[in-house]
């Protein structure tokens, strides 16, 4: 079902045709952008406008390559400029579509807010340029879902996003070509995406190589009714966007964005007006989660402080006079750390004395579970237990057994009110077949983890500088030791009621299984679970990435090359290694493909060609 009034015209000349209006989009060409510092730096922590001037990269990739930017060593396997270079100017963009990412695949979306709404019953032509390069291992499908999506509102990123859009019907490769559609919006559009765009029926399988593509000069500008060169008919759903009756889609809001005089941070009337708005969004979706960043120009000695109190300011309001819950917004202050514009000349410096309000892509668990452990570093052990609580109720359950070997809560565990989480979290586990050995399994998993210092807690990591807390890796006697051990407490649950069923333990438990028999070191117990696994995976009750990783392990404790190349090691100097291999990349993918495996990871390519 196409949703939208428009007709559709691929030009394939290198001409960029007449604009009988203004373009509506900002910086449609990415001519105007900040300093690139490295190509992943901009792209987490909403850093992404105040390099890409009027664009948003919605949470992931569209890489900014500008001819002047000058790339690292390790960027320069990925330097596009060495086949091609913008279509006009030094700027462009790359989009990304990885099909073996996450559960539906990883694509990247770019979108930017219209200068002026494009009316119900206008008439607009929208253009894109785009270059497609050619991948032979590619989703033969993934090119054909590129378009365009306008939206009324704005949406947040979410992976598993399906957007009704509008794609390109014809594809070229290698090449630049312009994609144009004439479109006539029956719902009053503010949003304009670019992206890979999911549907019912697309992607349909995971096993694809990653491939990309580029865009360059996008306009959206209103014409004359008698310039459209074909008019087509259909009805546009805009309750289809309505993300209250459509679970895909996640609400967005424009980022509040309050500018201060020098040396100021009291609220004046229009930054209250701003807030007073902003407030309505915040109470109409209860469980969205923000961040309130403060900012200064590079001028002075205090400017973390300064920061700091006008993003405290604008917290105070909010829940004060607006009423809203203290927990959904997060504070950081960056001083004059990530300036919006240079700080060259005034026009820039004003920019960057601000505060600026961010929705970000949290849940309000992981907000939780961040301000138990600031209250309980505070000696507030009343608020932590109370925030533990608040994280249980809004947490998954495979999560919650993570809790009971994070460090940063040990004094907590002479607590009384301590066995009473413990005893929450091991309830989590009655609706398995077996609840005992289910928590004993993730239990031993999660000591795993541990020793071998794997262990992370990176979903409660917020501020834009931090990284997740993780454990650091025990001597190695100790962990060959302990992991031996975990194997030896889960063998009598194996040898009692067989290999942990999907059914029977839910997916992570049964993963959980599965790297316990594989880190045991007992290539004996390998050897006999190995056929078990394998029905357990023809049945739907175990993964086969699995089997093939406990199937490369046989094949090289027996001296033999491994099938699916799932087994690596890291050299001393960083290098990959990829343990030995039989065939070519064609034949192990061949494999791969059999059990519905992705295809190779392109680091596990380029380790294999490096050891040929």
């Amino acid at each position: 079902m196409r949703f939208f009034l428009y007709s559709v015209s691929i030009a394939f000349v290198h001409t960029v045709s007449v604009s009988y209006a203004q373009n509506l989009i900002s910086n449609g060409g990415f001519e105007d952008h900040g300093e690139i510092k490295c190509m992943s730096c901009y792209h987490l922590n909403g850093k992404y406008p105040s390099v890409v001037y009027h664009w948003d990269n919605m949470g992931w990739a569209c890489f900014l390559y500008d001819k002047d930017y000058k790339l690292n060593s390790d960027e320069k396997r990925w330097n596009p400029f060495e086949k091609m270079s913008p279509y006009e100017g030094k700027a462009m963009i790359q989009m990304q579509y990885s099909p073996g990412c996450g559960a539906m695949g990883c694509i990247s979306y770019l979108s930017a807010k219209i200068k002026e709404p494009m009316k119900v019953g206008n008439l607009y032509e929208v253009s894109i340029w785009l270059f497609i390069e050619k991948k032979r291992e590619a989703d033969p499908e993934w090119a054909d879902n590129i378009g365009i999506a306008l939206l009324p509102e704005k949406l947040s990123n979410k992976y598993d996003l399906k957007v009704p859009a509008i794609r390109v019907d014809t594809v070229i490769y290698d090449t630049w070509y312009q994609a144009k559609w004439f479109v006539r919006p029956l719902c009053t559009s503010k949003y304009m995406m670019i992206g890979t765009f999911r549907n019912d029926y697309w992607p349909k399988s995971k096993s694809f190589a990653d491939v990309q593509y580029f865009i360059d000069n996008v306009s959206v500008t209103q014409i004359a009714e008698e310039k459209a060169e074909v008019a087509d008919s259909s009805i546009y759903y805009c309750s289809l966007y309505d993300p209250e009756k459509n679970p895909t889609l996640a609400p967005g809001v424009d980022n509040p964005i309050m500018l201060f005089e020098t040396n100021k941070f009291g609220l004046t009337l229009e930054h209250k007006a701003v807030l007073d708005t902003f407030a309505v969004y915040v109470k109409k979706y209860p469980n969205l989660v923000f961040e309130i960043s403060g900012h200064t120009d590079s001028i002075g000695s205090e400017n973390l402080a300064l920061s700091q109190n006008r993003a405290k300011a604008v917290l105070k309001y909010l829940t004060e006079v607006c009423q809203l819950p203290e927990f959904r917004f997060i504070i950081t202050s960056l001083g004059s750390k990530n300036p919006m514009r240079s700080n060259n000349d005034e026009v820039g410096r004003a920019m960057n004395r601000r505060v600026e309000v961010r929705q970000l892509n949290i849940s309000l668990s992981d907000v939780f579970y961040r301000n138990a452990l600031q209250t309980m570093e505070e000696n507030h052990y009343a608020k932590t237990f109370s925030y533990l609580n608040k994280w249980l109720l809004k947490s998954m359950q495979s999560e919650h057994i993570i809790l009971l070997f994070d460090p940063r809560f040990e004094i907590l565990q002479k607590d009384k009110r301590w066995a009473l989480i413990e005893k929450k979290i091991k309830e989590g586990y009655r609706s398995f077949k077996y609840p005992d050995y289910a928590f004993l399994i993730d239990s031993l998993r999660m000591d795993d983890l541990r020793v071998t210092g794997e262990l992370s807690w990176g979903f409660c990591e917020i501020a834009p500088d931090s990284v997740p807390f993780r454990l650091p890796r025990a001597p190695e006697a100790v962990v060959e030791q302990t992991l031996k051990e975990h194997f030896k407490a889960f063998r009598p649950v194996l040898e009692k009621i067989g290999w942990p069923k999907k059914s029977d333990f839910g997916k992570n438990t049964a993963t959980s299984a599965f790297f316990l028999l594989q880190h045991s070191l007992d290539s004996a117990a390998y050897v006999k679970w190995l056929p078990i696994l394998q029905k357990n995976c023809e049945e739907g009750e175990a993964s086969w990435m699995a089997y093939a990783m406990l199937y490369d392990r046989c094949q090289l404790i027996a001296g033999k090359p491994q099938r699916y190349a799932t087994h690596s090691e890291v050299l001393l100097n960083g290098a990959l290694r990829v343990l030995p291999w039989e065939g070519d990349e064609n034949t192990i993918n061949e494999h791969r493909a059999k059990i519905g495996l992705p295809l190779l990871p392109a680091n596990i390519v380029e380790a294999m060609q490096r050891n040929e």
